[in-house]
């Protein structure tokens, strides 16, 4: 499998990680989501980000360098992230998402719990 990035019927924006991942493969998969986030905005929707990051492999240092400047630039309404839910995986990525200083990205282990949140 590939990376994915798309709107599902419901109007989520989602994007599937799956694999090794390098500044390169976080770049192409931003480029897709800033493409959505116009169209979503262009039609008058909420931007709600699930970024799946399940199936997700090692990452570099310039790949977890992007992830931070796209969290950081993307106009999103909300954004949940969605891990194995390992300690070590949610540690990493709350350490990033405090770096980061945005309120409205959410680490989750459940998908369900997630969306509940994207959509409250």
């Amino acid at each position: 499998m590939v990376n994915k990035v798309f709107v599902d019927p419901s109007g989520l924006l989602q994007i599937w990680v799956v694999g090794n991942q390098t500044g390169d493969s976080v770049r192409e998969m931003g480029e897709k989501v800033v493409y959505y986030i116009e169209q979503l905005r262009g039609s008058h929707q909420p931007v709600l980000i699930l970024d799946n990051l399940k199936e997700m492999g090692q990452t570099t240092s310039e790949a977890r360098r992007e992830v931070a400047r796209l969290a950081r630039s993307l106009r999103f309404d909300r954004a949940a992230m969605v891990g194995d839910g390992s300690a070590a995986m949610r540690y990493g990525t709350n350490l990033m998402l405090r770096a980061i200083g945005r309120r409205n990205i959410r680490y989750f282990a459940s998908l369900d719990a997630a969306q509940l949140w994207l959509r409250s």
